[in-house]
């Protein structure tokens, strides 16, 4: 299909969805829409942490649709899918009657995001820094524009708390070496990338009280055997869904470079807490704290 050929037939669904939906005069319409509470919206959210966050505001009842990479959060993986994050589907998304898209920054592409705005869909895109400052501020965007001011205030409190006894616990241990922990994720059987600087899953380690076993890039790259034998880690940290494709942890021990290190010991996080940070944030990195006390498993 052209993009000429997608957009008219987003005019198109739009025009028959709106005919079918509001029958009454223009005036009235407009009154009514007036009256509606906020979180009469039907959402579409894009992106993990985005996604959490909406369900946790007790707005999950509002969402009709998720990008795959949502798929990831259980709450979630009953909703339609509109398409890959960075390919979303503009007639997958207005054919759902969506009224508002709430999507991180790495949504698009971008003549998708103008097609739904041009059409009427209110798209509201989010920053997606990962860090702690900027969980807070997108739980108490997003509860203010979904009327959940009062729930988005609990959810920052509740955070604060959790991160609050993570530091705690990191203090308790003065006598102890920070663990050195490398992040990585199957993309395929075949390949595993690493989580660098301004990963989530590198903040996550930082809050914990661990290091990042991988310093010098940001982002994620291809793991190589050289890579890790120089980092010399101390835990393996994976999303839970990427052990299966590297043949579970005895398969990741025959990984060259890992089958080389003695002693690591493996952490497993849901997937959505390695993607990105979310109001439960503060529950993975006690996750990972309880990795860092478990007792060796006796790899040689």
């Amino acid at each position: 299909m052209s993009r000429a050929s997608g957009l008219s037939w987003v005019f198109m669904a739009v025009a028959s969805l709106a005919h079918a939906a509001v029958p009454a005069p223009a005036k009235p319409q407009a009154a009514a829409a007036a009256k509606a509470p906020v979180n009469a919206a039907k959402l579409v959210t894009v992106g993990p942490a985005i996604t959490e966050t909406v369900f946790a505001l007790g707005a999950g009842g509002q969402v009709v649709g998720v990008d795959d990479t949502s798929l990831a959060l259980e709450v979630a993986r009953k909703s339609p899918k509109v398409g890959y994050q960075r390919a979303l589907s503009s007639e997958a998304i207005v054919a759902l009657g969506t009224s508002q898209l709430l999507a991180s920054e790495e949504a698009g592409p971008p003549g998708v995001l103008e097609q739904l705005k041009t059409v009427g869909v209110d798209v509201v895109v989010l920053p997606n820094k990962h860090t702690v400052e900027a969980t807070r501020e997108r739980i108490r965007t997003l509860a203010q524009r979904l009327g959940k001011a009062e729930q988005g205030e609990a959810l920052v409190k509740q955070l604060d708390a959790d991160l609050r006894k993570a530091r705690e616990r990191t203090a308790a241990r003065k006598d102890a070496k920070p663990p050195r922990v490398l992040a990585l994720y199957a993309r395929g059987a075949n390949v595993l990338m690493v989580a660098g600087a301004g990963t989530a899953a590198g903040e996550l380690v930082t809050l914990s009280g661990g290091v990042n076993a991988i310093a010098g890039y940001s982002g994620h790259k291809p793991l190589t055997a050289e890579a890790v034998v120089e980092a010399a880690p101390d835990f393996i940290l994976m999303p839970a869904s990427s052990l299966e494709p590297v043949g579970g942890e005895e398969g990741l021990s025959r990984t060259p470079g890992l089958s080389q290190v003695r002693g690591w010991r493996l952490i497993t996080v849901d997937d959505v807490h390695f993607m990105g940070l979310g109001p439960h944030l503060g529950k993975a990195v006690s996750r990972l704290q309880d990795g860092y006390m478990s007792p060796a498993r006796g790899r040689k």
